[in-house]
């Protein structure tokens, strides 16, 4: 089970991104490329934290410490793009194939209810919207994401987009610190645990 983010815990600066699922196969003779991609697609993260004091350098400590390396896995929220707004009680719409598409329902009918860049989470798996996505008078939508879904949701699977989340795990079971006479410092590399 992931553990939460410790509360007062921020990094000072976050590298995010994403690595896709593809493989390239280049022709000897004509040096032509065929691409072919698969579900499988990640969250990866490096979390800088300076000028951390005492008491914040414990919850740093600490919080590596219950994870035990690469073994445990933890939830992170994209701070970034956060939504005030709520749009509805957001459901998938029928089972879902791993793909980069979602059928929705359960929004506010007739409105715009996401923008493109949001980030939303479907069976643990952080997805961010590809574009406006608005509902229709019964408050169905589909919705484009990236990365593509690795398994299909089920039909009435919860689409958390209020409070959005990776579960992720260390890179590596090595940890340190920079300690100094009154501050610390560190960081955690990450990748989405599945």
């Amino acid at each position: 089970m992931p553990i939460e983010w410790p509360a007062g815990l921020k990094p000072k600066e976050m590298t995010w991104g994403r690595v896709f699922n593809s493989r390239a196969f280049t022709s000897p003779f004509t040096q032509s490329q065929q691409v072919v991609t698969h579900p499988g697609a990640f969250w990866k993260c490096t979390l800088s934290f300076r000028a951390m004091y005492e008491d914040e350098e414990r919850i740093f400590s600490t919080f590596l410490g219950e994870l035990q390396g690469m073994a445990g896995s933890f939830y992170l929220y994209p701070w970034r793009r956060a939504r005030a707004a709520e749009a509805g009680a957001a459901r998938v719409d029928g089972n879902g194939l791993a793909s980069g598409s979602l059928r929705t329902r359960g929004w506010n009918s007739s409105q715009q209810v996401l923008t493109r860049g949001d980030y939303i989470t479907v069976n643990d798996q952080l997805l961010e919207v590809l574009h406006d996505v608005y509902s229709n008078g019964e408050g169905r939508a589909t919705i484009r994401v990236s990365p593509w879904l690795r398994r299909g949701p089920s039909d009435g699977d919860v689409i958390e987009y209020l409070n959005p989340y990776a579960v992720m795990r260390l890179t590596s079971d090595d940890e340190e610190r920079t300690v100094k006479p009154l501050i610390a410092g560190g960081s955690i590399e990450a990748r989405e645990a599945f």
